[in-house]
């Protein structure tokens, strides 16, 4: 064999390399299961008077030590927090002395929600200067790749966002957008307030549009926080009707602040969730497959620890 002819079978398996290298590297989506822990409403505030009081003994309140115990034992590739990270008003020193010490031990893998407790310091200063880069973008929305699946975050403190939460504001476009342009099969959604409850504040029509645009794109989950309680509710459609198409979601208000029952019960008309925890602090386990999900709810000190489990498919 010539020196020539060994020069030009180098050259092309060199090219088959790189060649195979491209392709390898647009068939890569991420692992093929990531584990999310989901949680919104954490940690007290330092001068609460039941700060202290952080036992099931003595009024089961501030737990949020033992419940970000709860994430930090599933090894979450990703904890994504679901607002109201540090009560009642976010000081830095609040920050470094409570949150930090409790879900900060994931503060290298979280994905930080923009819930209404962050502005009650201007601009969420506090919230942006703790998270730092973890923020994508300052004005609350963005979204990212989570394994297989797409990740959009939202920012549902609609009178803080520029143009609000409507159907043509700034964010809903955008989202729309994302949406349109994304080859992922399983999306799932996050913010804070929730659209559908039976919690105290009941169903928050400020994120009526927003559920429209997931619906309208096929999502398959909405998570938020907010109400102090854990409900599952099933696929529905902007209505609040049952629909086999329509996005599923989780409301988990349950990270330690407080946890509460609501008033009465939910007016007629308002859809009913498949499962409802009153009586818990907790986290929500999902654990995402390329085409479908689990969850667990894994509830403090309850009996069975997992109080809600299931699997689902992606439209």
């Amino acid at each position: 064999m010539t020196r020539r002819r060994m020069l030009s079978g180098v050259a092309l398996l060199l090219v088959l390399v790189l060649v195979a290298l491209w392709l390898l590297s647009r068939c890569s989506t991420g692992p093929e299961t990531v584990r999310v822990a989901a949680v919104g409403d954490m940690a007290c505030d330092p001068d609460d008077p039941d700060f202290r009081n952080d036992t099931k003994a003595s009024g089961d309140h501030c737990r949020h030590r033992d419940v970000s115990s709860l994430a930090v034992a599933m090894r979450p590739d990703v904890l994504l927090g679901l607002g109201d990270y540090q009560y009642e008003l976010p000081t830095t020193a609040a920050y470094q002395g409570v949150y930090h010490p409790s879900y900060g031990r994931l503060l290298d893998r979280t994905v930080p929600v923009f819930g209404n407790q962050e502005y009650k310091v201007q601009d969420a200063n506090t919230f942006t200067a703790y998270f730092g880069d973890r923020i994508r973008d300052p004005r609350g929305y963005w979204s990212q790749e989570i394994g297989r699946w797409h990740l959009v975050v939202l920012n549902s403190n609609c009178s803080a966002v520029a143009g609000g939460c409507g159907t043509g504001s700034p964010q809903q476009t955008w989202l729309a957008e994302d949406l349109s342009d994304n080859d992922r099969r399983c999306v799932i959604a996050a913010w804070h307030h929730p659209r559908w409850s039976s919690g105290l504040a009941g169903a928050d029509s400020r994120t009526a549009d927003l559920f429209r645009t997931l619906y309208d794109h096929r999502v398959e989950l909405v998570l938020s926080g907010h109400e102090a309680d854990y409900e599952r509710f099933g696929p529905l459609n902007p209505d609040g009707e049952a629909d086999p198409r329509g996005v599923r979601q989780y409301v988990v208000g349950t990270g330690g602040q407080a946890h509460y029952r609501p008033a009465a019960a939910a007016p007629a008309g308002r859809p009913v969730s498949e499962f409802a925890d009153y009586d818990h602090h907790g986290v929500l386990q999902l654990d995402l497959a390329p085409d479908s999900w689990s969850w667990r709810f894994h509830a403090l000190e309850a009996d069975p620890p997992v109080a809600d489990q299931g699997r689902a498919s992606c439209h």
